[in-house]
């Protein structure tokens, strides 16, 4: 059974129950009244006295009784006339014989007598030689009474219940609306989503509760919309990613075809022409073990097997070391490292191949996006509150702030906010750093200072070191 129906029937039977029962309580109340007014029976004939008053006016010797019997019946009694133990006249029926038994046996004293005999109120009285009684049976009475009350009253109670319950329903059918539209609104809005329909909110103005599940159930709504276009952002950027990548594979990869084929087929026939063919083969091979381990790091990152071989290092150490490996390869690009280290001792649980990618991954992304020449790029290291921090600072264009909160997203390319100069940003060189840096139990933020400048902060020593153990077994 619907909802609907269910809420229209126990309002109905509700509303029923309860007129039935009022009608009962009224009905055994009545009742017990009535058992109780038996010894109120014995109370003479509120109307006895306008009998009475009629037949001491009537003049018996006109023996008119049929004008008796008729003024006296307006108060509901009863004309019997004796005359010598004789009946003259009588309105009783054979059914009150025990009445007038009862009256006949009655020794008149006094000029006139009212009492009750039989549950019947009478007046007796002598005149002129006859006795004269009017009787009137209550019993019957009652019970015309009785039902003179009942019928009236069932049938405008009938019609009091049948109004109250139309009533009843038009109500309920408003509140079930009511109830039942969020749900429905609700309904269709999951059938929606099971469509894939993620655009169109639930829209409910009500000031209740269904008003609040109503805003959760948009809310819900839009964190899908909002996934649903992220992963499709995402999925587009890992296509572009392996096609792009793709792509330049191929271009070195033919450069090294042709300049080994000139080899063997004696192009280059002098030592020189050799080792030029010879340096070029290997400049293209380490262009593409560059975009090998792009998708390596891409893939790394989507399963989460990116490993960490964490050790105990000295943070100011590892940045000289990393500048006197890269200075070579960042003069040829017109960029100039320094570094300033704060105090001696920097002590660190890192992975030291994953950290000198951060660095590479930072370096070239100055490159590609400072936007200025020469590139300026400082690195400093100090301790602070027992933490390491390691602060790289370029002296380019910075990046709108807008644009900060993103520069860490998987495939958000920089050419978004900065002006890139060469080659295609696979958008996960500062994700890549983020990540590893995460893994590390640090974190990393980025703000705009005369150039971008991108901050590490690391455990220092051995703090949190089963915190990086958990990380590394992920």
């Amino acid at each position: 059974m619907k909802v609907l129906n269910r809420i229209m029937l126990s309002s109905a039977l509700l509303v029923i129950l309860s007129l039935f029962t009022l009608l009962a309580v009224f009905g055994v109340v009545l009742f017990m009244d009535t058992l109780h007014g038996d010894g109120g029976k014995e109370l003479l004939d509120r109307q006895i006295f306008q009998a009475e008053e009629q037949m001491s006016d009537f003049d018996s010797s006109t023996q008119d009784w049929e004008l008796l019997s008729d003024r006296i019946s307006v108060y509901g009694y009863k004309l019997l006339v004796l005359q010598d133990d004789s009946i003259l006249y009588s309105k009783l029926k054979d059914s009150d014989s025990e009445i007038q038994g009862s009256l006949t046996n009655i020794q008149l004293d006094s000029d006139v007598l009212a009492g009750r005999v039989q549950d019947a109120s009478f007046i007796a009285m002598n005149k002129e030689g006859y006795s004269i009684y009017a009787v009137k049976d209550e019993a019957a009475g009652v019970s015309s009474s009785m039902l003179d009350f009942w019928l009236p009253f069932v049938l405008i109670s009938l019609v009091v219940i049948v109004v109250i319950v139309l009533l009843s329903q038009l109500f309920t059918r408003k509140m079930a609306y009511r109830i039942l539209q969020p749900l429905d609104a609700l309904a269709k809005g999951a059938k929606r989503i099971e469509n894939g329909d993620l655009s169109k909110p639930i829209l409910y103005k009500g000031n209740d509760e269904f008003a609040e599940v109503c805003a959760a159930f948009n809310h819900m709504q839009e964190h899908l919309l909002e996934e649903r276009q992220k992963n499709t952002a995402y999925e587009k950027a890992r296509v572009d990613l392996v096609a792009g990548i793709s792509h330049d594979l191929r271009t070195p990869l033919t450069s090294i075809k042709g300049y080994i084929k000139g080899l063997r087929d004696g192009v280059a026939h002098t030592p020189v022409k050799r080792e030029q063919y010879l340096q070029i083969a290997y400049q293209k091979s380490s262009e593409m073990d560059k975009l090998l381990q792009k998708l390596f790091d891409f893939s790394s990152l989507e399963t989460g097997n990116l490993p960490l071989l964490l050790a105990d290092r000295d943070l100011g150490q590892f940045v000289r070391e990393y500048a006197a490996s890269a200075q070579d390869e960042l003069a040829q690009k017109n960029i100039t490292l320094t570094f300033k280290i704060v105090s001696d001792s920097h002590p660190v649980r890192i992975d030291a191949e994953q950290m000198n990618r951060v660095m590479a991954n930072l370096a070239e992304n100055a490159a590609r996006y400072a936007g200025v020449s020469p590139i300026q790029l400082d690195i400093s290291v100090w301790k602070k509150g027992g933490r390491e921090h390691l602060l790289f600072t370029d002296n380019g264009q910075g990046v709108p702030d807008e644009h900060l909160p993103h520069l860490f997203e998987q495939f958000w390319r920089g050419d978004q906010a900065r002006t890139q100069t060469n080659g295609e940003s696979s958008g996960l060189g500062l994700y890549i750093v983020k990540y590893i840096v995460d893994r590390h139990g640090g974190t990393v933020t980025a703000r705009n200072n005369n150039g971008l400048q991108i901050e590490l902060v690391l455990p220092g020593g051995m703090e949190n070191k089963d915190e990086q153990d958990i990380n590394n077994r992920r």
